[in-house]
């Protein structure tokens, strides 16, 4: 059985113009001004409600910190008695897009939709971070520099950096970059993902179903071993893989951030690079890649539905519906594992039940139930690296919830989730190790060769 891709190829064939991929013209431009998502604004009851689950508001204590002050701040804007300052820019950029604030909401408000009207109102009149804008635009839409760059600092990391006390004064430099010298950060790969596999990897035999793996960024240039365990899933399952060579950024720290025309490019070359093969599925490993390609394409950028060819699968998903998942050999060792949601991948997907069938299924492997699995770790992309006074604290009530667990580690399904849990267990002096799930699971399929 394959999945169902809809309509993924009507009208869609490789090589036809970019103006099939779109909807309709009211879909592409629905979020470049905050008049268009006006009427979300007027359904808000100003109850309160999202205060009570904002992980933000919890920490900054400040009505603008939660969903009914921003759009408070949103309304004031749109209507001229507020004007588009440094200190609105700074109240809309604290918000971790977790989402919790949509499931509290008695209104249903997408509460997401009116922030990034608001950062797109910012971007288009130019008050958007120099930073910000240098990643954008030169390294994400520019995707041939980003091996190289992470090349060059994965050789910092390891022959310079690796190389120093942490009391050495370099590393004061650091915080130039808004990087707390104190904080545990990953080392870049030395090779990329792509750089030791080929575009298309066979199974023993007649392929069940042909995957197209959508890399993402961290899985490609930082967190390879999560890949690796990918393919060797896929490889198990009987699954020929396809891993296009054009593929780059998902975009999503680009659009969410209001830069929509660059998150548009990034996508249509996403889209280019998949649709051309004919693919049964698209998998990720990566919970906001995920939201991305099967969401947000369509509804925030306004590509029609399933623009890239093929349904697309978080891995795990993807393994309840086409695995038995039985297994007759795992982890040589037992281990006690608890479980971290992912908020793009519980909130944004609706996949909760899936990762925790995955876990129970691998042999050794005893599973934990943590109190709030699926409150926010304080990751949320590059909000842990422009506010990570914030991040920590919130990072520091998650590890709290870990550690009460007495598990051996924590498992998720998000290399962002991966990077924010390592920092806060090693900041909070707590032993467990950070996993992904699939790192557990390859353990139950042959090597790869």
């Amino acid at each position: 059985m394959k999945p169902d891709s809809g309509s993924a190829t009507d009208g869609n064939k490789a090589g036809t113009g970019q103006l099939d991929l779109f909807g309709t013209q009211n879909d592409r431009h629905r979020y470049d001004r905050i008049e268009h998502v006006a009427g979300e604004i007027e359904r808000c009851l100003k109850c309160g409600l999202c205060r009570s689950v904002c992980p933000v508001f919890a920490e900054v204590l400040d009505e603008s910190g939660c969903a009914r002050g921003k759009i408070a701040l949103i309304e004031a804007l749109s209507e001229n008695t507020l004007t588009l300052s440094r200190i609105f820019s700074d109240r809309l950029s604290k918000c971790l897009d977790c989402k919790s604030c949509m499931e509290a909401c008695p209104s249903g408000i997408k509460v997401d939709e009116l922030v990034l009207a608001a950062r797109a109102e910012i971007f288009k009149r130019g008050k958007f971070p120099f930073l910000k804008k240098l990643i954008f635009r030169q390294l994400l839409r520019r995707g041939r520099l980003l091996p190289p760059v992470s090349k060059f600092a994965a050789f910092v990391e390891r022959k310079i950096l690796g190389g120093l006390p942490p009391s050495s004064p370099y590393r004061m430099l650091l915080p130039l970059v808004k990087i707390d010298k104190d904080r545990t950060l990953p080392v870049f790969a030395e090779r990329t993902l792509m750089d030791d596999f080929g575009e298309i990897l066979g199974p023993k035999g007649k392929p069940r179903l042909r995957v197209g793996f959508f890399l993402g960024c961290s899985t490609n240039l930082i967190y390879t071993d999560i890949g690796k365990g990918v393919i060797r899933v896929l490889l198990g399952e009987g699954m020929e893989i396809v891993i296009p060579r054009e593929q780059g950024c998902c975009g999503v720290p680009a659009y969410t951030s209001g830069d929509l025309p660059t998150g548009t490019e990034l996508a249509l070359k996403n889209i280019k690079a998949f649709e051309k093969y004919k693919l049964d599925a698209i998998v990720t490993a990566c919970a906001a890649c995920g939201a991305a390609l099967k969401r947000d394409y369509r509804t925030i950028l306004g590509f029609r539905e399933n623009a890239l060819g093929a349904r697309v699968f978080d891995l795990n998903e993807l393994l309840v519906e086409f695995s038995d998942l039985a297994f007759d050999t795992g982890l040589g060792n037992p281990v006690r594992v608890t479980y971290h949601d992912p908020c793009h991948l519980s909130r944004a997907q609706g996949i909760i039940e899936a990762p925790r069938r995955v876990l129970e299924a691998i042999p050794n492997v005893t599973f934990t139930e943590m109190e709030e699995a699926n409150r926010c770790c304080g990751g949320g992309g590059m909000f842990s690296f422009s506010h990570y006074d914030i991040a920590k604290e919130i990072g520091k009530k998650k590890v709290s919830y870990i550690a009460a667990t007495g598990a051996d580690m924590v498992a998720t399904s998000c290399p962002s989730c991966v990077m924010q849990l390592k920092d806060m267990l090693h900041r909070n002096g707590l032993p467990q190790q950070v996993v992904h799930i699939v790192q557990l699971l390859a353990s139950c399929y042959p090597r790869l060769d």
